[in-house]
This record gives structure tokens, sequence and C-alpha cells, in this order.
């Protein structure tokens, strides 16, 4: 019975605070809180509408740590390749008894025999020249996209995501409004029949689809707002890079000579 009561408690001070908020009163920014306001969903700086993404740091320029992918990907398709052609060319004759001496069928001692070969030729010859180049594309790999230049989004751009997105937030902050609404004739049958006989079948019955939908409105919202997040990101993600500005060079001023 108690169970039933403290549920029965939550569900009419926060459709309460629904019908409160959903009023031009109530519209005015609210503090948040560490849920996300009244109806959770994340770090809220009013109702419904998350904090603004702090400003994007700079970036590494995009074609720059483009071009380090693509050399590291030549850098290791030529050591595999060198490796292919120091096997070629200094372990042929290894190479040849291993195609000789391994038919088709059980490995024979003759042909187990010429693998030997082969490995340890591809080992004293081969390997270590190529397990030195994979390391060296490895260290590039680390180095060159440090070495790219920054590059910060164009203000303005950035201003356009934001702007979108709070009307993202917004629209999810009313729409959520619209279901809190939607629960508020299940939460009047609950306070009803929980009023008369809180002990009751009917009373858990009715809490049940009462917190359902509410929880339901909780998600949608939930959802909805983190939509919104991935979206600005996304977005500013998308920014060209601000330009730089030409530096202006400063007059040298030019003597006068006074003639007398």
């Amino acid at each position: 019975m108690m169970h039933a009561r403290k549920l029965l408690a939550v569900f009419t001070v926060a459709a309460g605070a629904a019908f409160v908020l959903s009023s031009v009163g109530g519209a005015r920014p609210l503090p948040g809180n560490d849920r996300g306001g009244f109806f959770g969903g994340g770090d809220h700086g009013t109702f419904g509408q998350p904090a603004p993404p702090s400003t994007p740091a700079a970036q590494p320029n995009p074609q720059c740590l483009q071009n380090c992918r693509q050399a590291d990907r030549l850098c290791l398709e030529n050591a595999r390749v060198d490796e292919q052609t120091c096997a070629q060319s200094t372990c042929s004759t290894e190479q040849g008894a291993v195609q000789t001496d391994c038919t088709p069928g059980p490995p024979s001692a003759a042909c187990q025999s010429a693998r030997s070969a082969l490995q340890a030729c591809l080992g004293t010859n081969c390997s270590p020249t190529f397990q030195t180049a994979v390391q060296t594309c490895l260290s590039a790999k680390q180095t060159c996209p440090a070495a790219c230049p920054s590059s910060q989004p164009d203000p303005v751009c950035v201003a356009g995501c934001r702007t979108t997105s709070q009307t993202c937030t917004l629209t999810a902050g009313t729409t959520a409004l619209s279901c809190f609404a939607g629960c508020s004739s299940l939460v009047t049958t609950a306070e009803g029949e929980c009023g008369s006989d809180p002990g009751g079948s009917d009373c858990t019955t009715d809490l049940q689809a009462a917190q359902a939908c509410w929880q339901a409105c909780q998600q949608a919202q939930q959802s909805a707002e983190q939509g919104c997040q991935q979206g600005v990101l996304t977005c500013i993600a998308g920014c060209p890079s601000a330009a730089t500005p030409t530096p202006t060079p400063t007059p040298v001023p030019t003597s006068t000579s006074v003639t007398s």
C-alpha cells in the first residue's frame, strides 16, 4: 500500500509540473540539475534544452590527415612488395625446391626439408628488412598527423549548427510536454482507484499503466535530445575551416628632410 501511495504521489506531482511548464508562465528558463530538469534527458541549462556544446577546439587539417593515411597505406604496400621481390630474387632456388618437392598429398620428408630451407632463407635475407620497413611505417603513422596544421571551424557555420540544435531541442521539449499531458488521464484514473482501494489489484494495474506512459515519454524525449546533440556535432564537423586572416604589413614611416 505504501508503494502504491508513493508512486501515485510521484505521478501527481510530475503531472502538475508538466502542465505548469506547458503554460506561458512556466515556459521561463528553469535551473537545470544533474538529471536534466524534471523529465531527464541530459545536461540541461534550461528545461528541454541541453547546454550548448563548447566551442570546438582547433582540429588538424582534414586534407593533411587524409594524406597521412594514404602515405601509411603506400608505405606498407611498398614494404610487402619489397619482401616479395627479395623472396623471388634471393630465395628463388628454395622456392623452386618447394614447388618441386611439395606435390599434392601428404607432405614428404623432402617437402618438409624444402620448406624449412625456404623459411631459413626468408628469415635471414628478407624478413628482417621487412620488419624494419613496417616499423618505419608505424612510426610515420604516429608522427605524421601530429605535424598537420590545425584549423578552426568557420564561426558562422558553427553558429548556424547551434541555432539548428536549439530549435531541435525546443521541439523535443514541446513534444515531451504534450506526451506527458497525454498521460494525465491515466494518472487521474490511478489516483481515483488508489484513493478508494490502494491495496487492490486495480490500483496496481492503473499505476503500472500510468508509469508505462510516463516512461515512454521520457525515453522519447531523451532519444530526441540525443539526436539533436549528435546532429550538432555532425554539423560542426562538416563546417569548413575558418579563413586565415592575411596579415596587414605595418607601414614604415618615411623620413622627410627639411631644407632651409
